[in-house]
């Protein structure tokens, strides 16, 4: 966890900065056509990689020929996008009516292809629980694709800045992670171990098509009836929620399905393990979202500047989102771990027929709206992604809701004493206000939450110092 921490809060930041240098010499329609053609590779990458990954990973034990297979497997699913990619590039962008997207998709299928030859190297890696090497890859392209897309993007180069700094980040990523993985692919190739990976990789890929939906549909729907002006807008504000998301909650969740594995077999011991990893993740993100929603206007306009500003509504409602998906991803990694990849496939199914139907009334009235009804539809079918938790371990819904409950309550109570505290400061500049808010924030959260949650304290304060030991032993 402590190496999964500090991977996703180096990389997250490096993008993030990248990605404020950049968006200041690139208009919202070129940052609205990459935001399009990336939704490619995050469905490859939810429908099919992620199922083969995960069949690997839930194994818990290595299994060589399995490793094989699923490389071949991935392999040959890249190839075909990649071939698919090139011959249909031309009809989507003449479909969508987005110039320059045809050739923006060709660029990012090397990196889409790229993808799937590091599957199985990635999931052996994380089945092993050898986090180290991932951080050191991710980081070092993340700061080499940052670097290029920055050079290019100060240059004038426009859209092809980003599609360089997408490609730079897969190539250097795909060397690293090579040469950290000991496994190499043989030429074998199991039907037997081919069905295993299919048959579980089968609800995982159906689950990631309805996740992918559930994720990207806003930005369809708003690129297909607003435009690429609007959906370069709508991604900036979502941009500030994806970067705080996978700082906050992706060290964690990463681990999660490997350890959850290990511990299917101990009822209780998951049960205990389960309810303190939301709690911790909680105690961490929601006041951290809660926080990023009531200073939307001043985050966006200091560091994207005044062009951006219709961007602060949409992440001050996608912020709030945030603060569940955070603890929301443990109730999948848990349906995996125990074997019930089916269960989630039908919530999911069911979260992206209902976002669809949502967009599709909201987005007349702007992509603010439609940021609004994406987090109203996820606290209202919450308590279904919960139900799994509660009938696959020993423990109720008062259970779960007491680990939730003194980070929502000090959180709740941050936001109360924020929001009169910028009712007495209204009209000072953006800087005093954020700062202001920041530090009584964060004093007012933790004043609350050590009398309200004094275990979580302590929980993180051990878990902290544990991790900086371990870290640096092995550095």
């Amino acid at each position: 966890m402590a190496w999964s921490i500090l991977e996703s809060w180096g990389v997250q930041l490096l993008q993030f900065l990248t990605f404020l240098v950049i968006a200041r010499y690139v208009d919202a329609t070129m940052l609205g056509i990459v935001a399009m053609a990336l939704l490619v590779g995050q469905w490859f990458q939810m429908i099919i990689l992620s199922g083969i990954s995960a069949s690997l990973v839930s194994k818990g034990t290595a299994d060589a020929d399995l490793d094989d297979t699923a490389f071949w497997i991935s392999a040959a699913a890249g190839a075909l996008l990649l071939i698919a990619t090139f011959l249909l590039a031309d009809l989507v962008e003449r479909t969508a009516a987005r110039q320059g997207l045809g050739m923006v998709l060709r660029w990012l299928s090397v990196a889409n292809f790229l993808g799937a030859l590091n599957v199985v190297p990635q999931a052996w890696l994380t089945r092993a629980l050898l986090m180290r090497p991932l951080a050191t890859r991710s980081t070092i392209s993340t700061l080499v694709g940052g670097l290029v897309g920055i050079a290019l993007a100060v240059a004038g180069y426009g859209v092809m800045a980003l599609v360089a700094q997408n490609l730079a980040v897969a190539v250097i990523g795909t060397i690293i992670l090579w040469a950290a993985c000991p496994m190499r692919p043989r030429l074998r190739f199991s039907r037997e171990k081919a069905r295993d990976v299919l048959f579980y990789g089968r609800h995982v890929g159906v689950t990631g098509a309805a996740n992918f939906f559930n994720a990207n549909a806003d930005i369809m729907v708003i690129g297909l009836a607003l435009g690429g002006a609007a959906t370069g807008i709508y991604t900036v504000g979502k941009r500030a929620l994806l970067a705080a998301n996978l700082m906050l909650a992706r060290a964690l969740s990463r681990v999660a399905l490997p350890v959850f594995s290990q511990l299917k077999g101990d009822p209780p011991r998951l049960a205990k393990a389960f309810l303190r990893i939301v709690s911790a993740t909680s105690s961490i993100t929601t006041p951290a979202f809660v926080g990023l929603a009531i200073v939307s206007d001043e985050f966006i306009f200091l560091l994207f500047g005044p062009r951006w500003a219709a961007a602060a509504d949409v992440m001050r409602y996608l912020s709030l989102f945030g603060a569940l998906q955070a603890i929301g991803i443990y109730n999948q990694s848990l349906m995996l771990a125990m074997g019930k990849p089916q269960w989630q496939t039908w919530l999911a199914g069911i979260y992206a027929l209902v976002n669809i139907v949502t967009f599709f009334f909201a987005v007349e009235y702007g992509i603010a709206a439609v940021a609004a009804a994406f987090t109203a539809r996820a606290y209202i079918l919450y308590p279904l992604s919960v139900w799994p938790v509660v009938v696959l371990l020993p423990l109720g819904w008062r259970d779960y809701w007491k680990a939730l409950r003194p980070s929502v309550v000090a959180s709740l109570v941050m936001a109360v004493f924020l929001w009169g505290l910028r009712f007495a400061l209204a009209g000072q500049a953006p800087i005093p206000m954020l700062l202001s808010t920041v530090i009584a924030g964060a004093a007012v959260y933790m004043i609350v939450l050590g009398l309200v949650g004094r275990t979580i304290v302590v929980d993180m304060f051990h878990f902290a110092r544990a991790g900086g030991k371990r870290v640096s032993s092995t550095s």
